[in-house]
């Protein structure tokens, strides 16, 4: 599964991220399109070449959503107070440093669906506290599932477990099903269902 994310940069540095499109799901922006994108879901990274790469308006705007990472060009920049030195980074960067962050900041970020809460591999019932570990594949088809309700198997075969042939094969409905175990385990009031080769969060307990 690919994170989509929405990158803000001048021209100039647009050919950074060619190498990272295996990774994320990329989509790069010019700065004069930070205004409508305010209050964006996505993950948001804007890297900052320039003190006044947008105006302050904006700028106030884009700080009060916790979906957007800055990147400046020189610690200079990073004198502002009301920028989260521990989300943000300072180039330059690698390629590696680049997705090893934006990975680590993907990990810590809260994604809850009902009474359930994804957050760094575990999953946890907010009213009990009662939680479960996930292993990486059950930890991304959640994640997908949280971010997009419905999702085709076969997507998730070729995007989660990496098998890239059409074959048939029992994979996903085992790490479905282990999932389906652990969220029981923790009183979900919502489990996943399959049906015409799409998987779903459906409902089980909506009084809980």
């Amino acid at each position: 599964m690919k994170t989509k994310i929405e990158i803000f940069s001048s021209q100039k540095l647009k050919n950074f991220f060619i190498n990272t499109n295996s990774f994320f799901d990329i989509s790069v922006k010019n700065y004069d399109e930070l205004a409508s994108c305010c209050n964006s879901k996505k993950l948001s990274i804007v890297f900052c070449d320039h003190k006044d790469f947008v105006d302050d308006k904006i700028l106030n705007s884009i700080l009060l959503n916790d979906n957007f990472i800055f990147v400046f060009k020189e610690l200079s920049m990073f004198e502002k107070p009301y920028f989260d030195q521990k989300k943000n980074m300072i180039a330059p960067l690698s390629i590696s440093k680049f997705l090893d962050k934006i990975n680590e900041i993907i990990n810590q970020k809260k994604h809850t669906y009902r009474n359930i809460e994804l957050n760094n591999n575990f999953v946890t019932n907010t009213k009990t506290k009662e939680k479960n570990y996930l292993t990486q594949a059950e930890n991304l088809i959640l994640f997908k599932l949280f971010n997009e309700k419905t999702v085709n198997k076969r997507s998730l075969e070729r995007d989660v477990l990496d098998i890239k042939q059409e074959l048939n094969t029992s994979s996903i409905e085992s790490h479905l099903n282990r999932i389906r175990k652990k969220l029981k385990k923790i009183n979900s009031n919502f489990s996943l269902s399959s049906k015409n080769n799409n998987v779903f969060l459906e409902i089980i307990n909506p009084d809980k």
